[in-house]
């Protein structure tokens, strides 16, 4: 039996203002005709399928594409929610999917018997225990006076006791059976992307999670949520897949793939890293002015998709003429075969802030939500005790907020527990 791994799609990612669906669709593309030249069994998918929680036509229409071009396969489609997916739209036509070999695990339900799923391929068999992200309000109860410490350990425990049921259950149910546990979710130790994952340690307090947390009984771990492929804890057998596009700046030089297993006499034989094909460029260019432009004017097209560049302009003195020219600089490259992505102008002898820099051109989406949150902080010079209080209360307010935008139904039937 062959199995494909793979996770964080994130497809309707932007980079700033510039869509990566072309990416996508080449991605997709290769993908189908990876399983069908590969003779892949079983494709599954760990999570973050989409970028948001309320994916565009246009994303939803890839992944419909996709799936419609694996029916005339007849593989096996495995697929469980990431933090970034909403849980009620992949779980929407899920009944009609498994009818076609598509299984969707949006979220949890807590019986770990429907996250098992069973294969058969001639004398082979495998369980797949399809385990989505797991969210705080899927693993404990919020209870009033807790501190930070002992709300991660309820989350850390909540996990391990999620994976230990399974496991129990597989080996009631299914003895002398191989097991592939999937999951979406930071365990420690992971090296993660500077840009799209600085939040990474924040998402349910799962940084506190490590690999011997994982209960024996598992041949293999799939993990998604992390970009960077990688092995965890020194095991073969626990991976991420990383995310199998550069979705960042930070991820430009990020090895790209798929792992295919093989599985044979009950127990993973091989795996293999199937490196994804390059389809565009990411490239950071930066200097003076004078060294920008001229690195541009340099800049040769190698790829299917166009160049997407991220520049910044560091000058030493403050200067409206330096303005002027850096403003000229993306206009004489607006019709370039490459794209500007994002542009900042930094003057380094004008003092602001905590950073001891004045960045013309900031953009908000520069920032993640403490970034600015901790920006607030700056301003009212709050600092120590307090400061660490009010970060921690806004990260509870945060993660209340997004898990009532993935499960909009939960705080209108059990306001008291959600506001606790």
């Amino acid at each position: 039996m062959k199995i494909l791994h793979t996770a964080d799609w994130h497809l309707g990612k932007r980079l700033y203002k510039h869509e990566l669906r072309d990416d996508h669709v080449r991605f997709l593309d290769w993908l189908a005709e990876t399983v069908e030249s590969r003779e892949i069994d079983v494709l599954i998918i760990s999570g973050d399928i989409f970028d948001t929680t309320n994916p565009n036509d246009g994303s939803m229409q890839l992944y419909y594409q996709f799936l419609t071009r694996m029916l005339p396969l007849e593989r096996r489609i495995i697929i469980t929610g990431g933090n970034h997916d909403s849980p009620s739209k992949l779980n929407a036509p899920r009944e009609l999917l498994r009818h076609l070999n598509i299984h969707v695990i949006g979220c949890t339900t807590g019986d770990c018997a429907e996250e098992v799923i069973r294969l058969t391929t001639g004398s082979i068999d495998l369980l797949v225990a399809a385990v989505p992200y797991l969210r705080d309000s899927d693993l404990r109860q919020s209870i009033s006076g807790q501190t930070y410490e002992d709300r991660v350990e309820a989350v850390r425990m909540g996990i391990r006791n999620h994976y230990e049921r399974i496991v129990d259950h597989c080996q009631t149910e299914y003895r002398d059976v191989p097991v592939l546990a999937m999951g979406h979710l930071y365990v420690n130790g992971a090296t993660v992307s500077p840009e799209s994952e600085r939040e990474i340690h924040a998402v349910g307090g799962q940084a506190a999670f490590s690999s011997e947390h994982f209960p024996p009984g598992f041949d293999y771990v799939a993990l998604g949520h992390i970009h960077v492929p990688q092995q965890i804890g020194g095991l073969e057998t626990v991976r991420y897949s990383g995310a199998p596009l550069p979705l960042s700046f930070a991820e430009r030089d990020n090895r790209h793939q798929v792992l295919e297993l093989t599985v044979e006499n009950g127990k993973i034989k091989t795996i293999e890293s199937v490196p994804v094909p390059h389809f565009r460029s990411l490239r950071q260019v930066a200097g003076t002015l004078d060294a920008v432009r001229e690195t541009l004017e340099k800049l040769e097209e190698t790829d299917a998709l166009a160049t997407m560049v991220e520049i910044l302009v560091e000058e030493e003195n403050e200067s409206l003429t330096v303005r002027q020219h850096f403003e000229q600089l993306q206009r004489d490259y607006a019709e370039a075969p490459f794209l500007i992505a994002k542009s900042r102008l930094i003057f380094r002898n004008k003092l602001k802030g905590l950073d001891s820099l004045y960045v013309a051109d900031t953009q908000l989406q520069d920032l993640s939500y403490l970034d600015v949150f901790g920006r607030r902080l700056d301003a009212s010079l709050v600092e120590g005790d307090e400061r660490t209080a009010l970060l921690e209360a806004y990260k509870e307010l945060y993660r209340l907020v997004t898990e009532q935008a993935a499960h909009p139904v939960l705080l209108h039937e059990n306001p008291t527990n959600s506001l606790s």
